[in-house]
């Protein structure tokens, strides 16, 4: 004979596992409606990278996965040609971006990329150091080839740029906006393109 003691612990114990297995079967289904739910997400985010044209830091490209060909905007002329445009666009923000308080580093920096002839004109350039602040920033805003040579060894920048001039006049930065053009010419030397002259161009146009 079952005693009613021990009827009350076979009934308690039923009622406790059958409790248990149903707060298991609710934790399993909750846990996979969770992991479905990211899952979707996931396979629904899409990667909004934007690319930089190696050959044209200017042009940034988004995916192809993310846009039609028509919105890719890519460079013209060959690699060698879209160096040559680079390097007039680096040389022309370096060498006019300038103060008298930086020891004409704007000059010493780019002895490498400019022939002895166009060295010793840059160096006629130089900025002597004042007490009160003067300087240039110098932004290319926009580039084109003029005339490409390889055979004969000469090349043609026309580069368009906005200059900040700023001075300080009485404890007081006064600044100045102006927009020019500039010509850079290159020559070929031993297979490196070097900068042979700047001009500025802006009256002409």
């Amino acid at each position: 004979m079952i005693t009613l003691r021990q009827k009350i612990f076979i009934s308690v114990g039923v009622i406790s596992a059958f409790i248990i297995i149903a707060f298991l079967v609710v934790f399993y289904i909750k846990a996979n409606d969770k992991n479905n739910t990211q899952n979707n997400t996931n396979s629904n985010n899409v990667v909004n990278e934007n690319v930089i044209d190696a050959n044209n830091p200017n042009n940034v490209l988004t995916p192809i996965n993310n846009q039609t060909d028509e919105n890719i905007v890519k460079p013209v002329g060959t690699p060698e040609e879209l160096f040559v445009k680079q390097m007039a666009k680096i040389f022309v923000e370096r060498f006019f971006t300038y103060s008298n308080q930086n020891d004409n580093v704007h000059i010493t920096e780019l002895e490498g990329t400019v022939t002895p002839k166009m060295l010793s004109w840059m160096k006629t350039q130089m900025k002597e150091k004042g007490q009160n602040y003067s300087g240039m920033t110098t932004r290319v805003i926009s580039s084109s080839l003029v005339n490409f040579d390889k055979v004969i060894g000469v090349a043609k920048v026309s580069i368009g740029v906005e200059e900040t001039i700023s001075q300080d006049v009485e404890d007081s930065l006064q600044q100045e906006k102006l927009q020019k053009i500039f010509e850079v010419d290159f020559v070929l030397v031993n297979n490196d393109w070097k900068v042979d002259g700047v001009w500025d161009k802006t009256d002409a146009n």
